[in-house]
């Protein structure tokens, strides 16, 4: 279990080194780290939940070794992750997406930036609870076989909340802009 956990702390702590990054390259690094105290807790939640997913996707892999579906979850929650992550600091690169012919995708990014924030986290929030259901279902860990709560019944209730959430940001995002 202590493997799972370290890599669940590691890949959160790439996702953040990726997001500093890209702001510190885009601006400078006292700019990354005024931005990060800005939105400290979106960036809290979107790094915590894919360090959780990669935890629980090494959990998963070691216990399956074969199990494609549960890679496919977290490379698309992941994925979605990471371009919350850069979406939210996408707009400083308006220096650069110029050069590129790309100004209009940062405008696009920069008037949307909560939306994908918010589309990442509650895609982290599915992701997991999609790699709870598959332990629980693969009966791989003990204590969440006998779990009383039904993952695959937490999963179908998180996926509606996340839709309902997505689309009522998403309606806002719209009438604000």
């Amino acid at each position: 279990m202590r493997k799972h956990v370290l890599i669940g702390i590691g890949a959160a702590l790439v996702l953040l080194m990726a997001y500093l990054g890209i702001i510190t390259l885009a601006e400078s690094l006292k700019h990354a780290l005024d931005q990060t105290a800005d939105l400290w807790y979106w960036i809290a939640a979107l790094v915590a939940g894919f360090g959780v997913q990669a935890g629980l996707f090494s959990f998963i892999r070691d216990g399956l070794r074969r199990r494609g579906a549960a890679t496919a979850s977290v490379a698309a929650t992941g994925g979605v992750s990471t371009g919350s992550m850069a979406a939210c600091c996408a707009h400083h690169l308006t220096d650069v997406l110029p050069l590129f012919g790309l100004s209009g995708l940062t405008t696009f990014l920069t008037q949307y930036q909560t939306l994908f924030i918010v589309i990442g986290v509650v895609s982290n929030l599915v992701g997991i609870t999609i790699m709870l259901e598959t332990i629980q279902r693969q009966r791989l860990s003990p204590k969440l076989a006998n779990w009383q709560w039904n993952m695959g019944r937490v999963r179908k209730g998180a996926t509606l909340v996340a839709v309902l959430v997505i689309a009522i940001v998403a309606v806002r995002t719209v009438l604000i802009a």
